[in-house]
């Protein structure tokens, strides 16, 4: 008995940490999305950035994903949208950056840091968008 105890307190606490990684990433993804996307998306993600209308084709509301693909937020798909891996239609002929190259050459800036940390750096950081952009779906 004493064990399940145990084994339960784990479990919880687990579930909580977590939790509360999931939320920082959230945080984390917000401060990222509203320095390298919102300019474009907007601050709210729903396409209205301050340069959108310069593009021939404007950006995606963000806050739509999921409906758009039957209330399935397609986690990979996107991260390989921002990653620069998928050329994404609405991006016309690749209108977006690439963030996956930024992130790492921003990463590999700071000294002591080799291309290996840089890419789980920049890894990271577009995950942490992924999460933000799915918190935030209507």
């Amino acid at each position: 008995m004493h064990i399940q105890r145990i084994l339960a307190s784990v479990a919880i606490a687990a579930a909580a940490c977590a939790a509360q990684a999931q939320q920082s990433e959230v945080i984390i993804g917000k401060t990222t999305f509203d320095r390298s996307c919102a300019v474009c998306h907007g601050f709210d993600a729903e396409a209205q950035g301050n340069i959108s209308e310069l593009f021939k084709t404007p950006p995606r509301d963000l806050t739509t994903i999921a409906q758009r693909n039957d209330g399935v937020f397609p986690l990979e798909r996107v991260y390989h949208v921002i990653a620069g891996d998928i050329d994404e239609r609405a991006h016309g002929d690749s209108e977006m950056p690439v963030w996956g190259d930024y992130f790492m050459a921003d990463a590999l800036e700071d000294r002591g840091i080799n291309a290996k940390d840089a890419s789980d750096i920049a890894q990271g950081r577009i995950l942490s968008v992924v999460y933000y952009l799915l918190s935030i779906q209507k």
